[in-house]
């Protein structure tokens, strides 16, 4: 009886063995042919399995290659279980052939050949299959990297393709190029480089974000400024490299932003609360409490782009230490024949009433001849806005305050405004000029005056700390200017 079976060289046929007689047809001669060839093929696979294993102990296989292991493992253990299946068909025979005294028998060598060469053909079909398979499964993910463009932190797929790595895998099977699973590093959309360490990957970014705020405390955090994502996908091999290469290659492609808290201590001005003794002259002011500055603290957010400040938010403000009001005593009982005599050491009986020219010269003089000494400018102060200047000097009480240039008096007298006697002197050329915390009145509302005519006496009432002339300069619409640009 012969059988048929398909080998490389076509269709051939073996002789079934059923009886003692086909035995003793076998020499020994093919027994040992038979062995010789079975032994250098279990040596040549024994050889490649001992190579197999110290080039993966050697290259330490990512989980992405042993995907493609576990492959082409699953491919080998079916060809492995139909070989099994045919060692037990022999061995189930040959314990037979003992049993009944006979023998068991061996195939010839070009059987065993035949067989043997048939196995390789089948292993390499079935791990192409393998391969194919896998690139197809991969191409196959349609669903795109969700993209989230309102934060900057990095982000991470493991199962879904990104347009570009779709693009990349066509171009690649069409051109026959080998690909490999990795993780695809893009900084705006733009692939720079792949590693088949997903974790790697990751914590070499974080390592480049703790060393940009390495110099900041603990209440800073960074992240990137531009778009960084990693996807998982199929790439060109020549794109693969270490992830610590990958970062440290790019980094000057990365922007960063970075927030931090900037901590800095203020003054706190202290308010001037001014009282009134109806027992003490005129010209008496005392500090019966001294003014103190509080402390402040405040906390701003702060916003770096790349190491330049774009934005600076107020997060907190304490204070630390409150401000000591300063008190300051003031008289208001009038010095009769103090008056009478400063009034006439200055003329100011003679002024009293007088009409002027009312004309203006289209210039400023000094309204206080006695001094030109500026206690306080125009501007900030105490917390508030100063709109005049403050002209003061040792023994100015009394003295005579001057018109700074013709015109028709437009105030004068006494209010709550804190200016206590003043005076304002409309000039007709679109400005005006105040005189506040007068001890004396010359002229009244209604009169013309002249350039450097004597209107007022200096002191201390209203809101006043001493006796000093407040000078301002305005315009017709009230705007106060700085009267050190005019006189």
């Amino acid at each position: 009886m012969k059988t048929k079976f398909i080998g490389l060289d076509g269709f051939n046929e073996i002789e079934t063995v059923t009886s003692k007689e086909r035995l003793k047809k076998y020499s020994h001669k093919s027994l040992k042919k038979f062995a010789r060839i079975s032994k250098t093929l279990i040596s040549e696979a024994a050889t490649e399995r001992k190579e197999k294993r110290s080039a993966r102990k050697a290259a330490k296989p990512s989980r992405v290659e042993l995907h493609y292991m576990n492959q082409r493992k699953q491919g080998s253990q079916k060809l492995s279980t139909s070989a099994i299946a045919v060692s037990r068909a022999h061995s189930v025979r040959n314990k037979a052939l003992r049993h009944s005294g006979q023998k068991p028998s061996f195939l010839k060598g070009k059987v065993a050949l035949g067989l043997a060469t048939s196995f390789v053909a089948v292993s390499l079909c079935i791990f192409a299959s393998a391969n194919t398979m896998t690139l197809t499964a991969l191409a196959s993910e349609k669903n795109t990297v969700a993209k989230d463009k309102t934060t900057s932190t990095v982000k991470v797929n493991d199962t879904e393709l990104s347009k570009t790595v779709h693009t990349e895998l066509s171009e690649s099977m069409s051109e026959g190029e080998i690909l490999s699973d990795g993780y695809g590093l893009y900084i705006d959309k733009q692939l720079v480089g792949v590693s088949l360490d997903k974790d790697e990957l990751k914590a070499e970014l974080d390592k480049l974000l703790e060393e940009h705020k390495a110099k900041y405390d603990d209440t800073t955090t960074d992240e990137f400024n531009n778009e960084v994502e990693i996807v998982y996908g199929s790439y060109k091999s020549k794109y693969i490299d270490d992830s610590e290469k990958i970062v440290s290659n790019n980094k000057d492609k990365f922007s960063f932003i970075l927030y931090t808290d900037y901590e800095t201590v203020g003054s706190l001005d202290y308010d001037i609360e001014v009282k009134y003794d109806d027992s003490k002259y005129e010209d008496y002011s005392k500090v019966t409490q001294k003014g103190k500055e509080g402390k402040v603290k405040y906390i701003y957010r702060l916003t770096y782009v790349d190491g330049v400040q774009t934005d600076s938010v107020l997060k907190e403000e304490k204070v630390l230490k409150e401000p000591v009001t300063k008190i300051i005593t003031e008289g208001t009982k009038e010095r009769p024949v103090e008056v009478e005599e400063d009034d006439s050491d200055n003329n100011s009986s003679s002024n009293e009433d007088s009409q002027g020219s009312g004309t203006s010269s289209g210039g400023f003089i000094w309204p206080l001849p006695y001094t030109s000494n500026v206690t306080s400018g125009y501007g900030a102060r105490w917390g508030r806005f100063h709109s005049g200047i403050d002209i003061a000097a040792g023994g100015c009480y009394g003295q005579s305050i001057v018109a700074a240039d013709g015109g028709t008096v437009e105030w004068a007298g006494y209010d709550s405004s804190g200016y206590g006697n003043y005076v304002i002197i409309n000039h007709g050329n679109g400005y005006k000029t105040l005189y506040g915390h007068c001890s004396s009145l010359y002229v009244s509302a209604g009169q013309s005056v002249s350039q450097g005519q004597s209107i007022a006496a200096v002191g201390s009432t209203g809101d006043s700390t001493g006796p000093h002339l407040h000078f301002e300069v305005r315009t017709s619409g009230g705007e106060r200017l700085n009267p050190a640009n005019f006189v």
